[in-house]
């Protein structure tokens, strides 16, 4: 299994932070190659709720079904992939900082099928990937555009 942590601060108040990062309508404004993220069903994002995600990623379509494994409001969000060409799990800790949010986000996962093949570019990607998906979100933020 793979696996790797990408911390950002962002100079905007925990509770902010943890609304954008749950509110899965706004995901594909952030997060690349992402055009939707929506829950299963009705109700909000809870710990238990299947979601899914429909994009790209190296140039080839993926859509992605996942649960949220953990939920605590302005602490805590950890998902899984439920199916989809990866197993990928997430597991982002909010904490106040001095210059406002800290998000320490570990991912963990593996990939299936034709990924399977590349896996360490894979990996390689996915950091990227995710890095830069940090990098949107700390920049909308503060920037007030999200």
């Amino acid at each position: 299994m793979n696996e790797f942590t990408i911390v950002t601060v962002i100079a905007r108040p925990v509770d902010e932070v943890f609304a954008v990062l749950t509110d899965l309508e706004r995901m594909p404004l952030w997060v690349p190659g992402m055009a939707e993220a929506s829950v299963t069903g009705d109700g909000p994002l809870e710990a238990g709720s299947a979601f899914s995600y429909r994009g790209a990623f190296l140039g080839r379509g993926l859509e992605m079904p996942l649960v949220c494994t953990g939920l605590t409001e302005n602490k805590h969000l950890a998902t899984r992939t439920t199916g989809g060409p990866f197993y990928l799990e997430t597991d982002a800790v909010l904490e106040p900082a001095a210059e406002g949010t800290r998000v320490t986000t570990t991912y963990r996962g593996e990939s299936r099928g034709f990924f399977k093949l590349a896996e360490s570019l894979v990996v390689r990607l996915s950091k990227k990937h995710w890095e830069t998906a940090a990098d949107n979100l700390r920049t909308l933020m503060e920037d007030h555009a999200i």
